[in-house]
């Protein structure tokens, strides 16, 4: 049972960075993506957080230096993350990593309007990360940080424009990049009609081929038919989709609903992605959550010698 002291909401984001060695930005992404604490805010919206909320997030982020990833971590209990820590303490597990180094670089790059430089952080990133640290832990915030600066208009359409180009030429490289087994289960993955943001998309590619996925990337603004007929030309296990707006909400669930008919009715289809959870419930789609929900979908749908161990 927690004490006054360490229950009471006392301190500011700042210190909180200062004492966990975790950027604000990296928090605030933690915070949105996981729900890995709930500090209380003010009427004005400033965050405080308690001891226990300082503790808990110290743990995760020594946890996640042995190379968990922050998804998988962020639902176990304060008390089992400090026995994975002690146990991968004792292991000699821990690594260091600089996931927030790398996205404050990152951030800086995009407000610079430096695409050339922020390609070249993110690929000493990836190599310093590896893949699944550098999509979870660097990407996703990175990309939910240009969003939000973005949607209060600090910064503006050829800063998000040119950002995204860099992260998907870097992403489509990368899938290309990594190996598979010669008959690894293939995957289909684009955006639906009307969803031209390819950049969830890529990560959902980058992080099934790390898992040894044969990915058929097929692009981004697709009718259902033809995502359909590709799936059937490379008899696809799964299909994923990625859309980041439902602005146009009748006709993707349209698009969906299409697209479920058309394929076979084994064919397992995932839709994720920054509106992912947003689409409404269509018959037959299930809804990835993040990239961890993702792998462990696919995880499910291939089998165990031809897909990489977590």
């Amino acid at each position: 049972m927690a004490t006054e002291s360490n229950s009471e909401a006392r301190h500011p984001i700042r210190v909180v960075a200062d004492r966990t060695g975790i950027s604000t930005h990296v928090l605030r992404a933690w915070e949105r993506r996981y729900g890995v604490v709930s500090p209380k805010r003010t009427d004005g919206g400033q965050r405080f957080y308690s001891d226990a909320d300082i503790h808990r997030l110290s743990l995760l982020l020594r946890a996640s230096l042995s190379g968990r990833s922050v998804g998988q971590l962020a639902s176990l209990p304060t008390e089992e993350l400090a026995l994975i820590v002690a146990e991968d303490a004792a292991l000699g597990l821990a690594r260091p990593t600089e996931s927030g180094s790398h996205l404050a670089l990152a951030l800086s790059s995009v407000r610079d309007l430096q695409p050339g430089r922020l390609q070249a952080l993110l690929k000493r990133a990836l190599l310093s990360l590896g893949t699944s640290a550098f999509l979870d832990d660097l990407l996703t915030p990175l990309l939910i940080e240009i969003g939000e600066e973005w949607h209060a208009g600090r910064l503006d359409i050829a800063h998000e424009h040119a950002a995204s180009a860099a992260i998907e030429q870097l992403l489509g490289v990368l899938v290309q990049e990594l190996d598979v087994l010669v008959d690894a289960p293939r995957v289909i993955i684009a955006t639906p009609a009307g969803q031209r943001h390819s950049h969830g998309a890529l990560m959902a590619a980058a992080a099934a081929a790390h898992d040894g996925w044969h990915v058929v990337w097929l692009g981004a603004d697709l009718p259902a038919e033809q995502i359909a007929a590709a799936a059937r030309r490379h008899g696809a296990v799964v299909v994923g989709l990625s859309v980041t707006t439902t602005e146009a909400l009748d006709h993707l669930q349209t698009e969906l609903t299409l697209l479920r008919r058309s394929l076979d009715a084994t064919t397992p289809m995932y839709v994720g992605g920054a509106a992912g959870q947003s689409i409404g419930d269509v018959t037959g789609v299930s809804i990835a959550r993040d990239l961890t929900h993702w792998r462990n979908a696919l995880r499910t749908h291939a089998p165990a010698s031809s897909v990489r161990s977590a």
